[in-house]
């Protein structure tokens, strides 16, 4: 569940809570985590492709946020892989990640 809270035009902060529905599966993780890394969350697409064996999440970001999601030596992403075989497993599926320009 996810709580925003803002201020309102007059000066006093009010909370107002408005909850998100949670994206279904492993796409709608890997899109959640890659939207806190990077600085345009907006852009940040993930498209799942079904193989016969496997499941391919195509990951798109905006060219400036490439370098956060890869990290330094490619640690970023590698984590993510991790955390979704991860998840993938749970589920029952074998799912990877793609990082596409």
């Amino acid at each position: 569940m996810v709580f925003n809270i803002f201020k309102k035009g007059d000066g006093e902060e009010k909370a107002e809570a408005t909850v998100e529905k949670p994206r279904e599966g492993v796409a709608g993780l890997l899109q959640t985590m890659v939207e806190k890394l990077v600085d345009n969350p907006g852009d940040v697409v993930v498209k799942e492709v079904e193989g016969e064996t496997s499941t391919i999440l195509e990951l798109r970001v905006n060219e400036e946020d490439m370098g956060k999601v890869i990290g330094k030596k490619g640690r970023i992403i590698k984590a993510l892989r991790v955390v979704i075989r991860a998840a993938a497993v749970h589920q029952g599926k074998n799912v990877s990640i793609e990082l596409l320009k």
